[in-house]
């Protein structure tokens, strides 16, 4: 028998490359109960109080789900909407561990993500680091783990599959068959093969008839905004200045609908193909605002043109930090700023009503939210302090707050209504 040469025989070769590409692959087969055992101690317990909501969201206490991504800091990655857009009060539990208080450090104002942090002293001995699988997607029919609190019963692990990736221009998450539920927010979507965190359970689809069509933030665009974080750099998304048209067909395509940008020379039609440095092409906003954060100030866009391939430079603002937003509270109501890419449409004012507080003053007086603030006291207002010098003034005088609102209506003659209340100004408080 003719001896082989060289240090490995053919079949010992064939072990050795497919140990090689097994241990080099980001999926590597693990056990399905260690997952869920290391799950449990990096996952926790949120708890979220709201006392004054600002637009889109509720008075109240809210739970949710979280997990550890960094021990050194105290950093927990959650849901925007479980840590809350608005001022807020969260604490954290691990598994048999009690509640302990959370600081918000950051609350995207586009993806549902935000993390918070607690005190290196409040981390338990057993608690262990999420590992996030950074650089890769995984494909349809992969096999995922959901973990959370569904339904309140606490650490509980769910399995499914990666059932897609969703489309259109605001498209970009992962779609789960794993079951989610009310809980589950903010909790890891892990990969059942590798251990790694993939996502960020965020949404149910909402219908009664729904079977377990779910979706997760995706870790790779998350693992972007926190190693911007790391760095010191503003991961905030940009303030985009033009608006897309809607996908209709599942086209994944950018089509510049209209542009109401100065620094960017873009033009009705032209379509989005992707940003230079940038690896791939962009097929949807989400990609888009992926590949541009951290770099506003000097950015490249690919574009086509008609049949015209091109490159146009830009720069953009960022988003405000959520953590740093403000309003006025008074009399039950708050007011505070709005954003939105078409607001030149429609001569919009600066400040609109956020929340009502049922059975306050204001809302006795009719006041409802999303109504814009017109006039105080016959005054266009611009600057949030100057606005509560103004109401200042009036609580010291003890006279009445006249407000004029609008609104848009519901149809017939008009797009927009007017009305006027006049309410007292009580409890006075800039948040």
């Amino acid at each position: 028998m003719e001896k082989t040469k060289g240090f490995l025989s053919k079949p010992k070769i064939f072990i050795f490359c497919l140990m090689v590409t097994l241990l080099s692959s980001p999926y590597v087969k693990a056990d399905d109960e260690d997952i869920f055992s290391d799950a449990i101690r990096y996952t926790v317990e949120i708890i979220t109080r709201i006392e004054i909501p600002f637009m889109a969201e509720e008075r109240g206490a809210f739970e949710g789900t979280g997990f550890l991504i960094d021990k050194d800091r105290g950093w927990i990655l959650t849901n925007a909407h479980v840590a809350a857009h608005s001022p807020s009060v969260s604490q954290i539990a691990f598994y048999e561990q009690d509640y302990q208080p959370a600081e918000k450090i950051y609350v995207d104002p586009y993806l549902d993500i935000a993390i918070l942090k607690i005190p290196l002293k409040g981390l338990p001995e057993t608690a262990k680091e999420a590992r996030l699988e950074c650089d890769s997607v995984p494909s349809i029919g992969h096999p995922v783990g959901a973990f959370g609190h569904p339904w309140g019963y606490s650490f509980t692990g769910t399995r499914g599959i990666i059932s897609g990736i969703t489309l259109g221009i605001e498209g970009g998450m992962l779609q789960t068959d794993a079951p989610i539920n009310s809980g589950n927010s903010g909790g890891p979507l892990i990969s059942m093969k590798s251990g790694k965190v993939i996502g960020v359970n965020t949404a149910v689809y909402d219908d009664d008839s729904n079977q377990n069509t779910n979706f997760s933030e995706r870790i790779d665009h998350v693992c972007n905004v926190l190693q911007l974080l790391k760095d010191g750099v503003n991961p905030s998304p940009p303030k985009l200045e033009f608006i897309f048209q809607e996908d209709i067909e599942n086209r994944n395509k950018l089509i510049v609908a209209k542009t109401y940008s100065k620094n960017i020379a873009l033009k009705e039609g032209d379509i989005i193909l992707g940003v230079d440095g940038y690896p791939s092409d962009t097929k949807s906003e989400r990609e888009l605002i992926h590949a541009l954060r951290g770099n506003l100030n000097n950015f490249t866009f690919r574009v086509l043109r008609g049949k015209k391939n091109m490159t146009i430079p830009g720069k953009l603002a960022p988003r405000g930090l959520v953590t740093e937003r403000r309003g006025i509270y008074f009399s039950g109501i708050l007011i505070a700023d709005h954003w939105a890419i078409d607001l030149d449409d429609f001569s919009l004012p600066t400040f609109i009503v956020h929340s009502v507080e049922p059975g306050s003053a204001a809302s006795v007086e009719g006041i409802g939210e999303d109504e814009f603030v017109e006039t105080v006291g016959g005054q266009s207002f611009d600057d949030l302090n100057e606005l509560y010098k103004y109401l200042q003034g009036l609580k010291d005088a003890n006279k009445k707050a006249v407000i004029k609102l609008k609104s848009f209506a519901d149809g017939g003659k008009s797009y927009l209504i007017y009305f006027e209340i006049s309410v007292d100004v009580e409890d006075l408080m800039i948040i």
